[in-house]
């Protein structure tokens, strides 16, 4: 099932519209930051002093997928605040989501991008699923050259994801 939603989601082609299907970064977090905004009373800000190399990529239904799971995941399971924070330079780019939540239960950390996990902890029970939307959102951004580590947070005490591409995979995969 999860190989056939992966397929779908791959196929689905924006119409070939250069102002709509090419975008900076930073403008594609912003419009999902935004969506969020719009749907929940937590505080999402997105943070982009150190985006220096301010590349133009193809609005790729994996990104967009991969991106807004991990950030409605950290906005479902933040406390109040949310940080978004894009880093770049000639080499490289880093989007590091954080929440204030209850941070990753020691019992999946490790387990984390795999699909049917669930955990033991009372403090995420009720807002966890199957680890689905994970997988399939590590499984796209990493089809676009992505690679992704699950930390604890150091500036909110709660979860954070860090999703790093070279610059040259992400616009060779564009």
């Amino acid at each position: 099932r999860c190989s056939d939603i992966l397929r779908q989601i791959s196929r689905k082609e924006i119409e070939d519209d250069q102002f709509i299907n090419i975008v900076k970064i930073e403008d594609l977090l912003e419009e999902i930051i935004i969506s969020f905004k719009e749907t929940s009373n937590v505080k999402i800000s997105l943070i982009s002093d150190e985006d220096k190399n301010k590349i133009n990529i193809k609005r790729a239904p994996e990104l967009v997928y991969g991106l807004r799971n991990f950030i409605g995941n950290a906005v479902k399971f933040s406390n109040k605040k949310v940080e978004v924070e894009l880093k770049s330079d000639a080499t490289s780019i880093s989007i590091e989501i954080t929440d204030d939540g209850p941070g990753f239960s020691e019992d999946i950390v490790k387990l984390l991008g795999e699909p049917y996990i669930r955990s033991k902890s009372n403090k995420t029970s009720k807002k966890t699923g199957l680890g689905l939307g994970s997988f399939l959102g590590k499984t796209l951004l990493e089809r676009r050259g992505a690679k992704l580590n699950f930390l604890k947070a150091n500036k909110l005490d709660g979860a954070s994801v860090l999703i790093s591409w070279k610059v040259v995979n992400l616009i060779s995969n564009s």
